[in-house]
């Protein structure tokens, strides 16, 4: 997986938590812009954080899966994929109270939006991440997680931003994008790993 794939699979992990941005902005309370950075902050830090521990608890398990783990990796985007669209459709994605500004519920929202990049950091053990070819998957992963954090960081406080103004329809249309785009990105996983097991562009 290089940067490119790396930055849109960013962008759709992103979405759940510019969804919650979207509606905690809609709130009547923490308008201020330092409110607003530390609660972005928040939400990047563990959606930066779970990637690294899914895939920590998942690359010990590699080498006895490394025939299968294109499927597994598209299943694991499928399925998280397909319920982010189901929850858009039918609404059972849930949306903060207010306040969702106090640091506690900060968190529930931070570890609630990112149980899906968990899920994404098993996947990404399935496959090699490559955004500098030179390093480890270790190091590489830990930059996978510092460019998840910075989306996310980026998209949330656009998303509190947009809040002020967007409906919720926005916030319902946003998840829907989301699952698409992981769907999509397990697609071209499984493709690559099937039809072009050196790489698209030929890599090594």
């Amino acid at each position: 997986m290089d940067f490119l794939t790396l930055f849109i699979l960013a962008l759709g992990l992103c979405f759940d938590t510019f969804a919650v941005s979207l509606s905690s902005g809609m709130a009547r309370c923490g308008h201020r812009l330092r409110t607003y950075f530390r609660f972005a902050i928040v939400l990047a830090f563990f959606q930066g954080a779970m990637p690294l521990i899914g895939w920590g608890a998942a690359a010990r398990f590699h080498a006895h899966i490394a025939r299968y783990d294109h499927w597994i990796a598209f299943g694991l985007l499928f399925l998280l994929g397909a319920r982010m669209i189901r929850e858009a459709l039918t609404g059972d994605g849930g949306e903060p109270q207010c306040s969702p500004f106090g640091f506690k519920r900060n968190c529930l929202l931070g570890i609630a939006t990112s149980i899906d990049a968990l899920i994404t950091g098993v996947a990404l053990a399935m496959v090699s991440v490559r955004i500098v070819p030179d390093y480890s998957q270790g190091a590489n992963m830990g930059l996978a997680a510092l460019v998840i954090a910075g989306v996310t960081f980026f998209s949330s406080f656009i998303g509190l931003l947009a809040g002020r103004t967007a409906g919720r329809s926005l916030g319902e249309r946003a998840t829907f994008v989301g699952g698409i785009i992981l769907i999509l990105i397990g697609a071209k996983i499984l493709t690559e790993h099937l039809f072009f097991p050196e790489g698209l562009l030929g890599a090594a």
